[in-house]
């Protein structure tokens, strides 16, 4: 009499997908780096944007013309936020307030 084995079942594949832009704000992001492929959290810097002269001009129009009008140029919640890579300090996303 022989034994009939039945047939090895196959493994299921796991497939890990990593989204290829992630949503940048104003905080760090982990990801991995599109320039130097290491994984990496994104350092950020902050710079003037479309809302910090709005806000600018804005203030100027109220009156605000003796130096209160450049409050926005020292407030980070104003600026856009730069997303560079720690490792090859390459820019990997930008966000923008306006």
């Amino acid at each position: 009499m022989s034994h009939l084995q039945p047939p090895p079942q196959q493994q299921p594949q796991v497939i890990t997908v990593q989204s290829a832009t992630p949503a940048f704000r104003d905080i760090p992001v982990s990801m991995v780096c599109p320039h130097c492929n290491h994984q990496i959290q994104t350092a950020i810097a902050f710079e003037s944007g479309t809302l910090t002269w709005v806000i600018c001009g804005v203030l100027l129009l109220f009156g605000c013309w003796l130096g209160c009008c450049l409050i926005p140029f020292f407030i980070d919640g104003c600026k856009d936020c730069i997303h560079t890579c720690p490792s090859c300090n390459n820019v990997v996303g930008k966000f923008t307030r306006l």
